[in-house]
């Protein structure tokens, strides 16, 4: 009878400590601070093509556009289509990902599909760790 009451004890005390930690994490992976992200495009090429991002925390996408002289570039990632600006100057795209978990997240940014284009645009990942 000892024994059964000593291993009681000890689920209920994990099962107590497992219900704190979860409570104090939550917060703190709610109140993380946001992050953001950037990538360069101009003249239909990427400045990277691995961008690296921390889990769990509010994080945007900064595509910051210049010399696009195309008015049909566009980044293509987690099945949405977000179109860049035809500008000389640069100009600066911003693509909420919510508060993504561990993983990678492939992307494609696109010029223009007419022959003599500048650039071929870019493949690559956003890791997420």
């Amino acid at each position: 009878m000892f024994v059964k009451i000593v291993y009681v004890r000890r689920v209920g005390l994990a099962a107590l400590a497992c219900a704190v930690t979860g409570a104090l994490a939550a917060p703190a992976a709610a109140d993380a601070a946001p992050q953001r992200i950037t990538l360069d495009y101009s003249k239909g090429r990427c400045g990277q093509t691995t961008l690296m991002a921390h889990s769990f925390a509010p994080t945007t996408l900064e595509i910051t556009t210049s010399n696009n002289f195309t008015d049909d570039a566009k980044i293509d990632m987690n099945g949405a289509r977000t179109a860049l600006p035809d500008t000389y100057a640069a100009q600066t795209t911003k693509i909420d990902l919510g508060t993504p978990m561990p993983g990678a997240i492939p992307f494609k940014v696109s010029g223009s599909e007419w022959p003599g284009s500048a650039g071929t645009g870019c493949e690559g990942w956003i890791i997420v760790a």
